[in-house]
Protein backbone atom coordinates (compact mmCIF):
# COMPACT_ATOMS: atom_id res chain seq x y z
CA UNK A 1 0.00 0.00 0.00
CA UNK A 2 1.09 3.77 -0.38
CA UNK A 3 0.91 5.93 3.35
CA UNK A 4 -1.49 7.64 1.50
CA UNK A 5 -3.95 4.82 1.79
CA UNK A 6 -3.37 3.83 4.93
CA UNK A 7 -4.54 7.41 6.06
CA UNK A 8 -7.64 7.23 3.76
CA UNK A 9 -8.38 3.89 6.11
CA UNK A 10 -8.56 6.11 8.88
CA UNK A 11 -12.05 7.24 10.14
CA UNK A 12 -13.12 10.24 12.05
CA UNK A 13 -12.93 9.15 16.08
CA UNK A 14 -10.48 6.63 16.06
CA UNK A 15 -8.17 5.90 18.39
CA UNK A 16 -4.83 5.35 17.04
CA UNK A 17 -1.90 3.69 18.74
CA UNK A 18 1.49 3.36 17.96
CA UNK A 19 5.47 2.64 19.50
CA UNK A 20 8.41 5.07 19.85
CA UNK A 21 10.64 6.15 22.50
CA UNK A 22 12.22 9.53 21.47
CA UNK A 23 13.17 9.26 18.36
CA UNK A 24 13.45 4.70 18.29
CA UNK A 25 10.41 3.64 15.82
CA UNK A 26 8.52 6.53 15.26
CA UNK A 27 6.20 5.54 12.17
CA UNK A 28 6.87 8.69 10.67
CA UNK A 29 6.46 7.85 7.27
CA UNK A 30 2.05 6.97 8.20
CA UNK A 31 1.68 9.61 10.63
CA UNK A 32 2.97 12.16 8.39
CA UNK A 33 0.52 10.61 5.43
CA UNK A 34 -2.47 11.44 8.03
CA UNK A 35 -0.84 14.81 8.81
CA UNK A 36 -0.99 15.77 5.32
CA UNK A 37 -4.81 13.92 4.49
CA UNK A 38 -5.80 16.00 7.62
CA UNK A 39 -4.54 19.82 6.43
CA UNK A 40 -5.92 18.83 2.75
CA UNK A 41 -9.27 17.46 3.73
CA UNK A 42 -10.14 18.33 7.04
CA UNK A 43 -10.43 14.12 7.81
CA UNK A 44 -9.90 11.87 9.57
CA UNK A 45 -11.20 14.82 13.08
CA UNK A 46 -11.57 13.86 16.52
CA UNK A 47 -8.83 11.10 17.05
CA UNK A 48 -7.22 9.71 20.18
CA UNK A 49 -3.52 9.20 19.85
CA UNK A 50 -2.56 6.59 22.23
CA UNK A 51 1.26 5.62 22.94
CA UNK A 52 2.66 3.92 25.49
CA UNK A 53 5.80 6.36 25.40
CA UNK A 54 6.51 9.53 23.57
CA UNK A 55 7.51 9.41 19.52
CA UNK A 56 8.81 12.35 18.16
CA UNK A 57 12.35 12.82 15.94
CA UNK A 58 12.02 16.38 15.46
CA UNK A 59 9.62 18.94 16.88
CA UNK A 60 6.64 18.37 14.25
CA UNK A 61 7.40 14.72 13.71
CA UNK A 62 5.91 11.60 15.41
CA UNK A 63 3.27 12.36 17.99
CA UNK A 64 3.60 16.01 17.06
CA UNK A 65 1.76 15.17 13.77
CA UNK A 66 -1.32 15.07 15.77
CA UNK A 67 -1.12 18.92 17.15
CA UNK A 68 -4.31 20.34 14.90
CA UNK A 69 -6.87 21.98 15.69
CA UNK A 70 -9.52 19.45 15.10
CA UNK A 71 -7.56 16.69 14.16
CA UNK A 72 -6.96 15.64 17.78
CA UNK A 73 -9.25 15.19 20.65
CA UNK A 74 -7.77 13.19 23.03
CA UNK A 75 -4.01 12.15 23.66
CA UNK A 76 -2.66 8.99 26.26
CA UNK A 77 0.46 8.84 26.87
CA UNK A 78 3.89 8.13 29.77
CA UNK A 79 5.91 10.92 28.38
CA UNK A 80 5.47 14.22 26.01
CA UNK A 81 8.37 15.49 23.51
CA UNK A 82 10.68 17.06 25.68
CA UNK A 83 12.11 19.80 22.89
CA UNK A 84 12.08 23.23 22.41
CA UNK A 85 9.17 23.69 19.74
CA UNK A 86 7.27 20.19 20.35
CA UNK A 87 3.45 21.32 19.01
CA UNK A 88 1.62 18.80 21.22
CA UNK A 89 2.71 19.95 24.65
CA UNK A 90 1.20 23.51 23.92
CA UNK A 91 -2.04 22.27 23.06
CA UNK A 92 -2.31 20.31 26.33
CA UNK A 93 -1.37 22.51 28.44
CA UNK A 94 -3.61 25.41 26.45
CA UNK A 95 -6.47 22.80 27.25
CA UNK A 96 -7.27 22.66 23.35
CA UNK A 97 -6.59 18.80 23.23
CA UNK A 98 -7.90 16.46 26.19
CA UNK A 99 -4.45 15.32 27.70
CA UNK A 100 -4.32 12.31 29.86
CA UNK A 101 -0.40 11.14 31.34
CA UNK A 102 -0.38 7.70 32.31
CA UNK A 103 2.17 5.52 33.93
CA UNK A 104 4.66 4.00 30.68
CA UNK A 105 4.34 0.17 32.34
CA UNK A 106 0.71 0.74 33.06
CA UNK A 107 0.31 1.55 29.31
CA UNK A 108 2.11 -1.63 28.02
CA UNK A 109 0.34 -3.96 30.30
CA UNK A 110 -3.17 -2.48 29.38
CA UNK A 111 -2.24 -2.88 25.78
CA UNK A 112 -1.71 -6.55 26.33
CA UNK A 113 -4.60 -6.49 28.33
CA UNK A 114 -6.46 -4.96 25.50
CA UNK A 115 -5.44 -7.27 23.02
CA UNK A 116 -6.48 -10.51 25.61
CA UNK A 117 -9.81 -9.08 25.24
CA UNK A 118 -10.05 -8.46 29.42
CA UNK A 119 -11.07 -4.96 30.79
CA UNK A 120 -8.16 -3.57 31.79
CA UNK A 121 -5.34 -3.78 34.28
CA UNK A 122 -5.48 -4.22 37.86
CA UNK A 123 -2.48 -3.20 40.08
CA UNK A 124 -1.27 -1.30 43.24
CA UNK A 125 1.24 1.20 40.53
CA UNK A 126 0.60 4.36 40.68
CA UNK A 127 -1.53 4.48 43.90
CA UNK A 128 -0.78 7.55 45.93
CA UNK A 129 0.21 9.66 42.99
CA UNK A 130 -0.97 12.19 40.62
CA UNK A 131 -2.57 9.09 38.44
CA UNK A 132 -4.20 8.43 41.51
CA UNK A 133 -8.08 9.20 40.72
CA UNK A 134 -7.67 10.70 44.27
CA UNK A 135 -5.41 13.15 42.87
CA UNK A 136 -6.44 13.62 39.42
CA UNK A 137 -6.33 10.48 37.55
CA UNK A 138 -3.86 11.07 35.17
CA UNK A 139 -5.33 14.27 33.72
CA UNK A 140 -3.27 16.51 32.81
CA UNK A 141 -5.91 19.68 32.16
CA UNK A 142 -9.68 20.00 31.99
CA UNK A 143 -10.63 18.91 28.60
CA UNK A 144 -9.87 15.55 30.26
CA UNK A 145 -13.49 14.95 31.71
CA UNK A 146 -13.32 11.01 31.16
CA UNK A 147 -12.27 8.99 33.50
CA UNK A 148 -9.77 6.46 32.78
CA UNK A 149 -8.61 4.90 36.10
CA UNK A 150 -10.83 4.17 38.92
CA UNK A 151 -10.16 2.76 42.67
CA UNK A 152 -11.46 -0.73 43.78
CA UNK A 153 -11.27 -2.84 46.73
CA UNK A 154 -10.20 -6.05 45.68
CA UNK A 155 -9.48 -9.15 48.38
CA UNK A 156 -9.16 -6.39 51.18
CA UNK A 157 -6.50 -4.22 49.04
CA UNK A 158 -7.23 -0.84 47.41
CA UNK A 159 -6.05 -1.28 43.61
CA UNK A 160 -6.42 0.88 41.23
CA UNK A 161 -8.35 -0.17 37.94
CA UNK A 162 -7.05 0.98 34.77
CA UNK A 163 -9.57 0.77 31.87
CA UNK A 164 -9.37 -0.86 28.85
CA UNK A 165 -9.13 1.13 25.48
CA UNK A 166 -10.50 -0.11 22.41
CA UNK A 167 -7.56 0.44 19.73
CA UNK A 168 -9.03 1.26 16.08
CA UNK A 169 -5.90 1.13 14.23
CA UNK A 170 -2.33 0.39 15.35
CA UNK A 171 0.68 1.66 13.16
CA UNK A 172 3.99 0.46 13.16
CA UNK A 173 7.81 0.33 12.29
CA UNK A 174 9.09 -2.67 10.98
CA UNK A 175 12.31 -3.17 9.27
CA UNK A 176 11.22 -6.28 6.77
CA UNK A 177 7.67 -7.40 5.80
CA UNK A 178 7.35 -10.72 3.47
CA UNK A 179 4.81 -11.65 1.23
CA UNK A 180 2.30 -12.51 3.83
CA UNK A 181 2.77 -8.99 6.12
CA UNK A 182 5.26 -10.86 8.87
CA UNK A 183 7.13 -8.41 10.23
CA UNK A 184 10.94 -8.47 11.88
CA UNK A 185 12.92 -5.93 13.32
CA UNK A 186 16.27 -6.55 13.28
CA UNK A 187 17.53 -3.10 12.22
CA UNK A 188 15.59 -1.52 14.99
CA UNK A 189 16.91 -1.26 18.21
CA UNK A 190 14.24 -2.00 21.01
CA UNK A 191 10.28 -3.75 19.83
CA UNK A 192 8.30 -1.37 22.49
CA UNK A 193 5.69 -3.36 22.84
CA UNK A 194 4.58 -4.20 18.72
CA UNK A 195 3.03 -7.28 19.19
CA UNK A 196 0.51 -6.04 21.64
CA UNK A 197 -0.04 -2.82 19.75
CA UNK A 198 -1.03 -5.00 16.72
CA UNK A 199 -3.47 -7.38 19.22
CA UNK A 200 -4.85 -4.97 20.30
CA UNK A 201 -6.32 -3.56 17.33
CA UNK A 202 -7.49 -6.81 15.93
CA UNK A 203 -8.98 -7.44 19.62
CA UNK A 204 -11.03 -4.27 19.20
CA UNK A 205 -11.96 -5.07 15.68
CA UNK A 206 -9.77 -2.69 14.22
CA UNK A 207 -6.64 -3.12 11.53
CA UNK A 208 -2.65 -2.71 11.19
CA UNK A 209 -0.55 -1.17 9.02
CA UNK A 210 3.10 -1.14 9.15
CA UNK A 211 5.99 0.53 7.43
CA UNK A 212 8.93 -1.26 6.63
CA UNK A 213 12.57 -0.68 4.81
CA UNK A 214 11.65 -3.81 2.20
CA UNK A 215 9.85 -6.53 1.60
CA UNK A 216 11.13 -9.98 1.03
CA UNK A 217 9.36 -13.34 -0.08
CA UNK A 218 7.43 -15.74 1.89
CA UNK A 219 9.69 -18.06 3.58
CA UNK A 220 12.32 -16.00 3.24
CA UNK A 221 12.21 -14.65 7.11
CA UNK A 222 13.80 -16.49 10.02
CA UNK A 223 10.90 -17.87 11.86
CA UNK A 224 12.38 -16.59 14.84
CA UNK A 225 12.66 -13.71 14.30
CA UNK A 226 9.04 -12.84 13.12
CA UNK A 227 7.96 -9.79 15.65
CA UNK A 228 4.55 -9.52 14.49
CA UNK A 229 2.75 -12.43 12.44
CA UNK A 230 1.03 -11.76 9.43
CA UNK A 231 -2.18 -12.40 10.51
CA UNK A 232 -2.55 -9.67 12.20
CA UNK A 233 -1.03 -6.87 9.54
CA UNK A 234 -3.56 -5.38 7.32
CA UNK A 235 -1.09 -3.73 5.25
CA UNK A 236 2.42 -2.82 4.72
CA UNK A 237 4.08 0.36 3.42
CA UNK A 238 7.39 0.29 2.11
CA UNK A 239 9.59 3.05 3.87
CA UNK A 240 13.80 2.50 2.51
CA UNK A 241 14.91 6.09 3.88
CA UNK A 242 13.28 5.98 7.19
CA UNK A 243 16.04 6.44 9.96
CA UNK A 244 16.96 4.22 13.15
CA UNK A 245 16.29 7.48 15.04
CA UNK A 246 17.66 10.88 14.51
CA UNK A 247 20.56 10.17 15.23
CA UNK A 248 21.70 7.41 13.01
CA UNK A 249 20.67 5.84 9.66
CA UNK A 250 21.30 2.77 10.78
CA UNK A 251 23.86 1.74 13.70
CA UNK A 252 24.13 -1.87 14.45
CA UNK A 253 25.60 -2.12 17.22
CA UNK A 254 22.22 -0.86 19.13
CA UNK A 255 20.66 -3.74 17.73
CA UNK A 256 23.17 -6.23 18.84
CA UNK A 257 24.22 -6.88 14.78
CA UNK A 258 28.06 -6.27 15.80
CA UNK A 259 30.16 -5.18 18.89
CA UNK A 260 32.12 -1.84 18.59
CA UNK A 261 35.30 -0.68 20.55
CA UNK A 262 34.37 1.78 23.08
CA UNK A 263 36.69 4.43 24.64
CA UNK A 264 37.03 4.57 28.24
CA UNK A 265 37.30 8.23 28.51
CA UNK A 266 37.33 9.68 31.81
CA UNK A 267 33.76 11.38 32.79
CA UNK A 268 34.54 14.92 32.54
CA UNK A 269 35.46 16.93 35.55
CA UNK A 270 32.78 19.26 37.16
CA UNK A 271 29.45 18.75 39.19
CA UNK A 272 27.93 16.24 37.10
CA UNK A 273 31.34 13.47 37.54
CA UNK A 274 31.05 15.00 41.47
CA UNK A 275 27.15 13.18 41.41
CA UNK A 276 27.84 10.42 39.53
CA UNK A 277 31.06 9.06 41.52
CA UNK A 278 29.03 9.40 44.53
CA UNK A 279 26.28 7.52 43.23
CA UNK A 280 28.29 5.29 41.86
CA UNK A 281 30.00 4.13 45.31
CA UNK A 282 26.45 2.95 45.99
CA UNK A 283 26.76 0.22 43.79
CA UNK A 284 27.57 -3.59 44.67
CA UNK A 285 29.13 -6.24 42.41
CA UNK A 286 26.15 -8.01 40.97
CA UNK A 287 23.49 -5.62 41.03
CA UNK A 288 20.68 -5.14 38.61
CA UNK A 289 19.53 -1.82 38.11
CA UNK A 290 17.90 0.79 35.83
CA UNK A 291 19.02 3.85 35.39
CA UNK A 292 17.40 6.91 34.46
CA UNK A 293 17.20 9.47 31.39
CA UNK A 294 19.81 12.29 31.78
CA UNK A 295 22.51 12.33 34.38
CA UNK A 296 21.67 8.85 36.08
CA UNK A 297 22.12 7.24 32.34
CA UNK A 298 26.23 8.36 32.11
CA UNK A 299 26.94 5.86 35.19
CA UNK A 300 27.94 2.80 32.91
CA UNK A 301 30.49 5.53 31.44
CA UNK A 302 31.95 6.09 34.88
CA UNK A 303 32.33 2.31 35.37
CA UNK A 304 33.71 1.94 32.28
CA UNK A 305 36.45 4.28 32.78
CA UNK A 306 37.30 2.13 35.73
CA UNK A 307 37.08 -1.31 33.97
CA UNK A 308 34.29 -2.53 36.18
CA UNK A 309 31.23 -2.03 33.93
CA UNK A 310 30.85 -6.08 34.09
CA UNK A 311 30.53 -5.82 37.98
CA UNK A 312 26.85 -4.51 37.58
CA UNK A 313 23.90 -5.23 35.39
CA UNK A 314 22.69 -1.48 33.74
CA UNK A 315 18.95 -1.73 32.05
CA UNK A 316 16.24 0.91 30.75
CA UNK A 317 12.87 0.61 30.85
CA UNK A 318 12.75 0.15 26.91
CA UNK A 319 14.08 -3.48 27.10
CA UNK A 320 17.77 -2.85 26.95
CA UNK A 321 20.05 -4.58 29.29
CA UNK A 322 23.93 -4.53 29.41
CA UNK A 323 26.16 -2.21 27.52
CA UNK A 324 26.43 0.91 27.47
CA UNK A 325 23.23 3.18 27.33
CA UNK A 326 23.10 6.20 24.79
CA UNK A 327 21.39 9.73 25.64
CA UNK A 328 18.85 11.63 23.55
CA UNK A 329 17.87 11.45 21.13
CA UNK A 330 18.15 7.69 21.67
CA UNK A 331 17.64 7.51 25.02
CA UNK A 332 16.25 3.79 25.75
CA UNK A 333 19.02 1.93 23.60
CA UNK A 334 21.81 0.31 24.91
CA UNK A 335 25.67 0.46 22.66
CA UNK A 336 26.41 -3.53 22.50
CA UNK A 337 23.82 -4.52 24.37
CA UNK A 338 23.71 -7.99 25.87
CA UNK A 339 19.84 -8.62 25.88
CA UNK A 340 17.12 -6.21 23.98
CA UNK A 341 13.65 -8.00 25.43
CA UNK A 342 10.21 -6.38 24.97
CA UNK A 343 9.07 -3.49 27.26
CA UNK A 344 6.06 -5.55 28.82
CA UNK A 345 8.50 -7.62 30.15
CA UNK A 346 10.55 -5.22 31.51
CA UNK A 347 8.11 -3.37 33.67
CA UNK A 348 6.92 -6.78 34.68
CA UNK A 349 10.39 -7.78 36.08
CA UNK A 350 10.65 -4.30 37.61
CA UNK A 351 7.67 -4.20 38.99
CA UNK A 352 8.14 -7.63 40.08
CA UNK A 353 10.64 -6.64 42.64
CA UNK A 354 13.83 -8.18 40.49
CA UNK A 355 15.85 -4.81 41.00
CA UNK A 356 18.57 -4.13 43.53
CA UNK A 357 18.16 -0.35 42.97
CA UNK A 358 17.22 2.44 40.53
CA UNK A 359 18.96 5.81 39.65
CA UNK A 360 16.80 8.88 38.57
CA UNK A 361 16.47 12.41 38.12
CA UNK A 362 14.21 15.18 39.55
CA UNK A 363 12.68 18.19 39.15
CA UNK A 364 11.11 18.93 42.35
CA UNK A 365 11.21 17.33 45.95
CA UNK A 366 9.17 18.52 48.57
CA UNK A 367 9.35 18.40 52.94
CA UNK A 368 7.04 15.06 52.48
CA UNK A 369 9.41 13.42 50.39
CA UNK A 370 7.45 13.44 47.57
CA UNK A 371 9.12 14.02 44.01
CA UNK A 372 8.24 15.34 40.36
CA UNK A 373 9.64 14.97 37.05
CA UNK A 374 6.44 14.61 35.08
CA UNK A 375 5.15 18.63 34.70
CA UNK A 376 6.66 21.34 36.07
CA UNK A 377 7.67 25.33 35.51
CA UNK A 378 5.59 25.57 32.76
CA UNK A 379 6.56 21.81 31.19
CA UNK A 380 4.88 19.12 30.40
CA UNK A 381 7.35 16.33 30.38
CA UNK A 382 5.31 13.02 31.43
CA UNK A 383 5.93 10.40 34.09
CA UNK A 384 7.31 7.94 31.80
CA UNK A 385 8.44 4.65 33.32
CA UNK A 386 9.19 6.30 36.53
CA UNK A 387 5.94 5.73 38.71
CA UNK A 388 6.30 2.03 37.51
CA UNK A 389 10.37 1.56 38.53
CA UNK A 390 9.65 3.07 41.73
CA UNK A 391 6.88 0.92 42.88
CA UNK A 392 8.98 -1.77 44.24
CA UNK A 393 12.57 -1.05 43.70
CA UNK A 394 13.74 -0.87 47.41
CA UNK A 395 16.69 1.24 46.70
CA UNK A 396 16.22 4.42 44.73
CA UNK A 397 18.75 7.41 44.25
CA UNK A 398 17.67 11.00 43.09
CA UNK A 399 21.02 12.23 41.62
CA UNK A 400 21.02 16.00 40.12
CA UNK A 401 22.15 19.38 40.25
CA UNK A 402 20.98 20.63 44.03
CA UNK A 403 19.31 23.83 41.91
CA UNK A 404 18.52 25.87 38.75
CA UNK A 405 17.19 28.38 37.08
CA UNK A 406 21.02 30.29 36.22
CA UNK A 407 23.01 28.11 38.97
CA UNK A 408 26.48 28.20 37.77
CA UNK A 409 28.82 25.83 40.37
CA UNK A 410 32.80 24.55 39.39
CA UNK A 411 34.71 21.83 41.05
CA UNK A 412 38.47 22.25 41.08
CA UNK A 413 41.26 21.27 43.53
CA UNK A 414 38.75 18.88 45.28
CA UNK A 415 36.06 21.61 46.33
CA UNK A 416 33.20 22.81 45.17
CA UNK A 417 32.63 26.91 44.38
CA UNK A 418 28.94 28.78 43.80
CA UNK A 419 29.58 30.97 41.40
CA UNK A 420 26.01 31.62 41.13
CA UNK A 421 23.52 30.02 43.44
CA UNK A 422 20.66 30.08 40.72
CA UNK A 423 17.19 31.20 41.28
CA UNK A 424 14.96 27.78 40.89
CA UNK A 425 14.76 25.74 43.64
CA UNK A 426 14.33 21.78 43.53
CA UNK A 427 13.44 21.70 46.93
CA UNK A 428 10.14 23.11 47.76
CA UNK A 429 7.04 23.16 50.25
CA UNK A 430 4.98 21.25 47.71
CA UNK A 431 5.57 19.53 44.03
CA UNK A 432 3.97 20.70 41.62
CA UNK A 433 2.60 17.12 40.21
CA UNK A 434 3.18 14.15 42.31
CA UNK A 435 4.93 11.55 40.55
CA UNK A 436 6.07 9.83 43.84
CA UNK A 437 4.83 9.64 47.10
CA UNK A 438 7.05 9.95 50.21
CA UNK A 439 4.83 8.56 52.84
CA UNK A 440 4.53 5.48 50.35
CA UNK A 441 8.13 5.02 50.26
CA UNK A 442 8.01 4.43 53.70
CA UNK A 443 5.36 2.48 54.09
CA UNK A 444 6.90 0.13 52.01
CA UNK A 445 10.25 0.58 53.34
CA UNK A 446 11.94 1.94 50.34
CA UNK A 447 15.58 3.91 50.91
CA UNK A 448 14.88 7.03 49.57
CA UNK A 449 18.54 9.18 48.70
CA UNK A 450 19.44 12.26 47.03
CA UNK A 451 22.64 13.14 45.87
CA UNK A 452 23.71 16.59 44.21
CA UNK A 453 26.78 18.07 44.04
CA UNK A 454 26.15 20.17 47.12
CA UNK A 455 25.45 17.40 49.31
CA UNK A 456 23.60 13.81 50.11
CA UNK A 457 20.31 13.94 51.46
CA UNK A 458 18.19 11.21 53.22
CA UNK A 459 14.57 10.32 53.63
CA UNK A 460 13.62 9.98 56.64
CA UNK A 461 10.55 9.66 59.28
CA UNK A 462 11.84 13.03 59.79
CA UNK A 463 12.10 14.41 56.51
CA UNK A 464 15.23 15.00 54.20
CA UNK A 465 17.90 14.90 56.59
CA UNK A 466 21.83 16.13 55.14
CA UNK A 467 23.96 13.07 55.64
CA UNK A 468 27.23 14.27 53.67
CA UNK A 469 28.39 17.65 52.50
CA UNK A 470 31.07 18.60 49.20
CA UNK A 471 34.08 20.38 50.27
CA UNK A 472 33.86 23.97 50.02
CA UNK A 473 30.23 23.77 50.72
CA UNK A 474 28.41 25.56 53.49
CA UNK A 475 25.31 24.09 53.96
CA UNK A 476 23.65 27.47 55.89
CA UNK A 477 24.88 29.71 52.99
CA UNK A 478 24.69 27.46 49.97
CA UNK A 479 21.72 24.85 50.83
CA UNK A 480 19.40 26.26 53.29
CA UNK A 481 18.77 29.12 51.22
CA UNK A 482 17.38 27.20 48.10
CA UNK A 483 14.92 25.41 50.25
CA UNK A 484 11.43 25.80 50.91
CA UNK A 485 11.64 24.01 54.72
CA UNK A 486 13.77 24.30 57.03
CA UNK A 487 17.56 22.23 56.85
CA UNK A 488 18.02 19.57 58.90
CA UNK A 489 21.24 18.04 59.14
CA UNK A 490 22.37 14.52 60.57
CA UNK A 491 25.00 14.99 63.65
CA UNK A 492 27.21 12.60 62.13
CA UNK A 493 26.97 14.71 58.77
CA UNK A 494 30.84 14.23 57.25
CA UNK A 495 32.21 15.00 53.77
CA UNK A 496 32.12 14.12 50.62
CA UNK A 497 34.98 11.05 50.26
CA UNK A 498 38.11 12.70 48.89
CA UNK A 499 37.89 10.39 46.03
CA UNK A 500 34.19 11.86 45.08
CA UNK A 501 35.95 14.66 44.47
CA UNK A 502 38.96 14.22 42.40
CA UNK A 503 39.72 13.54 38.91
CA UNK A 504 39.82 10.33 37.27
CA UNK A 505 43.09 7.84 38.01
CA UNK A 506 44.25 5.34 39.82
CA UNK A 507 43.37 6.64 43.20
CA UNK A 508 39.64 6.63 42.16
CA UNK A 509 39.03 3.51 40.10
CA UNK A 510 40.61 1.39 43.20
CA UNK A 511 38.34 2.96 45.45
CA UNK A 512 35.05 2.44 43.01
CA UNK A 513 36.26 -1.01 42.86
CA UNK A 514 36.61 -1.72 46.33
CA UNK A 515 33.27 0.11 46.80
CA UNK A 516 31.36 -2.82 44.31
CA UNK A 517 32.86 -5.57 46.46
CA UNK A 518 31.59 -4.29 49.65
CA UNK A 519 28.46 -6.42 51.13
CA UNK A 520 25.05 -4.63 50.82
CA UNK A 521 25.27 -4.21 55.06
CA UNK A 522 27.94 -1.78 54.39
CA UNK A 523 26.04 0.38 52.50
CA UNK A 524 26.75 4.20 53.56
Amino acid sequence: MTAEAVARQIPDGATIAFPGTASILVVDHLLAALEARFLNEGHPRDLTAFEPCNAAITPGTGIDRFAHEGMTRRVIASAYPPFKGARIMPMVLENRIAGYNLPMGVLYSLVREIGAGRPGVLTEVGRGTFVDPANGGGKLNQAAVEDLVETVTFDGRELLFYRAIPIDVTLLKATTADSHGNLTMESEPLSLGVLSLAAAAKASGGRVFAQVERIADRHSLDARLVAVPGELVDGVVLAPDAPQSEASRHDPTLTGEVAAEIDREPVPDGPGRVILARAAAFLRDGWFVNLGVGLPGDIPRLLRETECEERVSVSTEHGAIGGLPTRLPTFGAHMNPESIIDPNDTFNIYTGGALDAAFLGLAEADVEGNLNVSLFAGRLVGVGGFIDITHRTPRLFICGNFAAGGARVEVADGRVRIIEQGTKKKLVGAVEHLTFSGASALAKGQRLTMITERGLFAFTDGGWLLKEVAPGIEPERDIAPLMDFPLKVAADVRPYAPEVMGPAGPAFSAWLAESLGRTQDQLP
